[in-house]
This record gives structure tokens, C-alpha cells and sequence, in this order.
């Protein structure tokens, strides 16, 4: 999920105090005070916990209530909706200290200090706690030190000194001491069914099915956000979501190519297209006996036509471009030259007698409400035939899909469509393919992977980082551990009602919902 970053700041003496954006305190013209937004989520949320959100529908709720320590984007240190006023490091990027800001509160009024980051950090490495962001914490397979200077001051000593950490620690999100000390298994408390944030909202009522709401923090440490409450409303039907759109029901949502025609056609709503920063991806589940075999996964990508299968899924090169690596073309050493493994049917099937198969069956797993995700499906479905491989579509719920995925033991799917957003910094692209990461869906196993994504996470910027990203890529692709599909565009549909959208979405998915307001 999560997920964005950029490395290339992290430079000696680093002192960075650079800001990005609109000033938060510019009161838009036309902009009410109160009211309600409705925006559509696409499943119930899994865990609202930033420490243990894996999920888009839980990330877009818990920034409403959480806010990040800061953020980097386009590049550049971003402290407008962060705890951190400053991050400072020493000479060769083994301390990094914080500075956070003046009267930060928690939305049950308690101060936040830097006893609480200190305790967010220590619940972080800790493995009894089982933070899926755990890697995040760890330098060289030790784990960073972190302790309080006084009230608004935290000291980080990293083991080594690491040119990716900064990255990471910006998808780290602030949780209070005072509610969670003492209390084992974090992830699993029934204390996250209310949570208490720090952020421009709080928590005020979920109905599972239906409807998360939050309402305006008041002592919010930014600029008081302009509505009373957002409404979360749970819409797993992409069709139903456009016509609730086009009715008023809600006034928001993220929508796919599919649906950019349908929803522009209604004349109510503004569509801000952005980069999303997304990856769309096939994975291989190495659990079953012939994706183990790397010439079979080498034969399905060259059975498909990659600029073919993007133009079908998403319609037109506007909406995505044809991806080749796993990293986007945006990411610190993204490698253009890879291989490609692109419609040569000839040489699929040539594999495929190699590896000793023929008429194989395969079962394609996906998401049953993404529309975009269901035409790769049937593309994918269609092509493979034509190598002799039959292949049975498996579409779930959003919700079972997640928790389908997250069984590193299941065996009834051979392939997978799934996307991630994990943006410009590489070390924390190993989420998806180190052995032990949490988003290791294909369940690769390779030791000099994962070597090397530990290596690039613990040497500065430079010529010999960026070979071990490059050979990361390459590994990765002469394997064909992943099939890289698209890199997409996002869009966001909002009722023209509404305004602030533009500085809303910050970077991907990261967004800033104090400055969304109704237009009076």
C-alpha cells in the first residue's frame, strides 16, 4: 500500500527545511465553512491502526485522522500537514533528529511529545508486535534506536548509515503512548476499533457496510479544516458508485478508465487526473508446482501482447503506458533496457515444451469490482489460450481477496492481478518480492534478492547503489517474478460542489482532507 518517496535528498549535513505547496492558511475565496463530504470507499476497512493499515480502503480513512511525522513530495520535504516542524541529520546519515511541532494534540486532548514517537518507534522494531511496516525500522537486520531529547525533540541512531530510511519513515505514522503502552499484539486490540488520532479529523462512528464517519479536530495543529464531518460510505459496485455520484448520494471517488466516459458525461463533477504513481502487476504464486519454474513464467509473458493487453484494459494509451520493470519510470534507477518479454507466442510455447508442460490449467485470481482488473482477466484468459494454457478466472470480493492474499500457505490460485504504489525511493520496493515482506504475494524466495535489496538499503547514493538496483530489476525480470502490466493514471471524480481537491491529493495516495471544503 503504500505507499511515493525519494532518496536523492538524503545528502551530507543534511539540514532540510524546505516546504511545498499552497500555504495551508490561504482561505480559499469561495470556500464554506462546515458541512459534509461523501466519498466512496470500495470495501470496509481491514485495520484504521496506521501502524498495521495494508489495505487502500483503510489508508484513505486513517489519513483523515492521522497526520504523518512529513512527507516528501515531487522530490522535496513536505512539513505542512506533519508532526515534524524539521529533519536533520548528521554527516554520514547515522542520526537523524526530529523536531516536532509546538501544542500537538491527540484527539482525546492528551499531548503528543516525543515519548509518543519514541514509543511508536519501539513498537515498530519490536517483533512480538508484528508491524507490517516492520522492515521500515531495521538497518542491515538491526534495528534503529530512538529517545526522547526532551518534549519535542527525537534522536534516531540508525545501526549504518542508510540513504533509504528517511523514505520509509515518512509511511510511518504517529500512534499514542497513553492508549497502547502495556498492551501485546497491538494489531489485534479491540482499542483500534476507536481510534484516537492526531490528525485534521476524529473518529466519530463506523457502521460496517456502510459507512465510516469522522468530524472536524478542533485543535487540529494546522489550519482548522473547513468541514464538519466526511463520510466514508461503503459502495463495493463500481456501477452503483456512478450513479450515487451522478444522483448527489456521494460527492467523491477515485474511478477507473472505464468509468472516466460515464462520469464525465454527467456534467456534475470535476475529474483531476494525476499521476498515481500505481504499478499494475500479475503475480505468479510460487506455492504451485509450475510457477516455480521460471520458463513457465517466462512463457506466459511472451504469450501476451503487452501493448495490446494496456490499450484492451484501459481503453487508451492516455489512461496507462505499457510497465517493464517493477519500478516506475519515476523511481531512483529505473532501468529502461529490460528485457522484453512481449508477444512471441513461438518462443512461449517453446517453454513450455522445455519445462515439460502442455495444456496446462491455470486459475487467475482478482478483484471481482475492479473493472480494470476483470478486462486484464479476460485478456489474459483469451491469449493464453491461444499457447495452450486454459485459464479459469477467479474473481472475489475486495475483502476476501485481501485476506486470500494474505495466506502465504494457499495453493487454489496460480496467478494474480494486483497493483501497488510505492513511488520513487527503490529500497522500499522490496515490500513486494523480499522473502520475508508482507506484500510478497508471489511468495519469491531468492537469497541474492534479498541480499541485495539489503545492501541498497545501507549505502549512500551513487554509482555502486544504483548497479544494485539496476541488477535488482534485471534479476527480477530474467526471472519473471513479476509481470509488470501498466504504470496508470489516477483520477478523481468530485462533485463540482466541492473544492480544494487540487491540493487535496498531495502525491498518489497520500492525501491532505483538511483542505477540501463545500463552495458557498
Amino acid at each position: 500500500m503504500k505507499k511515493k518517496l525519494i532518496a536523492g535528498i538524503l545528502t551530507a549535513a543534511l539540514a532540510i527545511t524546505a516546504a511545498f505547496g499552497v500555504s495551508a492558511s490561504a482561505m480559499a475565496a469561495d470556500a464554506a465553512i462546515g458541512g459534509n463530504i461523501s466519498i466512496a470507499e470500495t470495501a470496509d476497512p481491514m485495520n484504521i491502526n496506521p501502524l498495521y493499515v495494508v489495505d487502500q480502503t483503510s489508508f484513505d480513512m486513517m489519513q483523515a485522522l492521522y497526520a504523518p511525522f512529513f512527507e516528501i513530495v515531487k522530490g522535496e520535504m513536505y512539513y505542512g500537514n506533519g508532526l515534524c516542524e524539521s529533519v536533520t541529520a548528521n554527516e554520514d546519515f547515522t542520526e537523524v533528529t526530529l523536531k516536532l511541532k509546538e501544542n500537538l494534540k491527540w484527539h482525546d486532548g492528551e499531548p503528543l511529545t516525543a515519548e509518543d514517537v519514541v514509543f511508536t518507534m519501539d513498537v515498530l522494531v519490536d517483533s512480538e508486535q508484528n508491524v507490517p511496516y516492520q522492515a521500515y525500522g531495521f538497518i542491515d537486520g538491526e534495528a534503529v534506536q530512538t529517545e526522547a531529547i526532551d518534549d519535542l525533540t527525537v534522536l534516531i541512531k540508525l545501526p549504518t548509515s542508510s540513504a533509504g530510511f528517511l523514505g520509509g519513515l515518512s509511511q510511518i505514522y504517529c500512534i499514542p503512548k497513553h492508549i497502547y503502552e502495556g498492551v501485546g499484539n497491538i494489531g489485534e486490540s479491540e482499542l483500534n476499533n476507536n481510534p484516537i488520532g492526531n490528525g485534521p479529523y476524529k473518529f466519530k462512528e463506523y457502521r460496517p457496510g456502510e459507512s465510516f464517519i469522522v468530524e472536524r479536530f478542533d485543535d487540529y495543529f494546522g489550519d482548522t479544516p473547513y468541514l464538519d464531518t466526511i463520510t466514508f460510505k461503503i459502495v463495493k459496485d463500481s456501477n452503483t458508485a456512478n450513479a450515487s455520484l451522478a444522483s448527489g448520494d456521494i460527492n467523491a471517488r477515485l474511478i477507473s478508465s472505464e468509468d472516466y466516459d460515464v462520469v464525465n458525461a454527467t456534467g456534475k463533477v470535476n475529474i483531476i487526473s494525476y499521476d498515481s504513481g500505481r504499478v499494475n502487476v500479475m503475480g505468479f504464486n510460487q506455492n504451485n508446482e509450475p510457477m516455480k519454474d521460471a520458463r513457465v513464467r517466462q512463457a506466459i509473458a511472451y504469450a501476451l501482447d503487452k501493448e495490446e493487453l494496456v490499450t484492451f484494459a484501459y481503453l487508451s494509451s492516455e489512461f496507462a503506458d505499457p510497465a517493464y520493470s517493477i519500478l516506475t519510470p519515476d523511481t531512483m534507477y529505473y532501468d529502461d533496457s529490460l528485457t522484453q518479454y512481449n508477444n512471441d507466442q513461438a518462443k512461449a510455447q517453446q517453454l513450455l515444451a522445455e519445462a515439460g508442460y502442455s495444456n496446462l490449467s491455470l486459475t487467475l485470481l482478482y478483484t471481482a469490482t475492479n473493472k480494470t482488473m476483470e478486462s486484464e482477466a479476460i485478456y489474459i484468459q483469451s491469449k493464453l489460450a491461444e499457447v495452450g494454457i486454459s485459464v479459469e478466472l477467479y474473481p472475489l470480493d475486495e475483502s476476501t481477496y485481501k485476506n486470500k492474499t494474505k495466506d502465504r500457505e494457499a495453493t487454489d490460485y496460480d496467478l494474480m492481478l494486483s497493483f501497488y504504489t510505492l513511488g520513487a525511493e527503490p529500497s522500499l520496493y522490496g515490500d513486494i518480492l523480499k522473502s520475508d515482506s508482507r506484500s510478497n504475494y508471489g511468495n519469491v524466495r531468492d537469497e541474492e534478492l534479498d541480499a541485495l535489496w539489503d545492501k541498497g538499503n545501507s549505502i549512500p547514493n551513487g554509482e555502486e547503489r544504483e548497479n544494485i538496483y539496476k541488477e535488482i530489476q534485471k534479476i527480477t525480470n530474467d526471472n519473471m517474478y513479476i509481470y509488470p502490466i501498466a504504470y496508470s493514471k489516477g483520477f478523481y471524480a468530485v462533485d463540482k460542489s466541492y473544492g480544494g481537491f487540487e491540493d487535496v491529493i498531495l502525491q498518489t495516495i497520500y492525501y491532505d482532507y483538511s483542505k477540501v471544503y463545500k463552495i458557498q
